[in-house]
């Protein structure tokens, strides 16, 4: 094998490294965009189980920006200074990036709710959560289908 034959690996090795670690770190980022949807998918979904026990209504009120936060209750200026149960986002390439502007949350009476989205968003896309006004928390893509969770229609 001569050295320019070598070197034509050498450079077929490395192209194809490069692109599995920029895929890999897509991948990295879409999962934990992914994992902070579900938490805040999980979130929601204790505070809609408490408004139906105990027959009591959650107002959601939410401060947008990375590390954002969504809450129940009077809305504080900034999220460190939000008193009992937040969803804080955690990963600090995420960002709240989108919720409804008009007044969104649950209501205890047959698992009532008004209906709204919160959105999630970092370099690897946008994912919404969406509530129905019969109750349903679901997830999907603004854009691009994303680990297995569809477009947003």
């Amino acid at each position: 094998m001569s050295l320019i034959e070598m070197m034509v690996v050498v450079a077929l090795v490395a192209m194809c490294t490069l692109w599995g670690l920029h895929s890999w770190r897509g991948y990295q980022q879409a999962l934990k965009l992914e994992q902070q949807a579900q938490h805040l998918r999980l979130y929601l979904y204790d505070l809609q189980a408490e408004a139906n026990n105990y027959n009591r209504s959650a107002i959601l009120w939410a401060i947008s920006g990375t590390g954002g936060c969504v809450g129940t209750g009077a809305r504080p200026a900034v999220c460190s200074a939000a008193g009992g149960r937040v969803f804080v986002v955690s990963e600090p390439d995420i960002e709240l990036f989108d919720f409804t502007d008009k007044v969104m949350g649950f209501y205890g009476l047959r698992n009532a709710a008004l209906a709204g989205h919160l959105t999630l968003k970092n370099a690897a896309g946008s994912l919404r959560v969406v509530l129905s006004a019969r109750g349903r928390l679901r997830l999907c893509s603004e854009n691009k289908p994303m680990l297995g969770i569809g477009v947003c229609q």
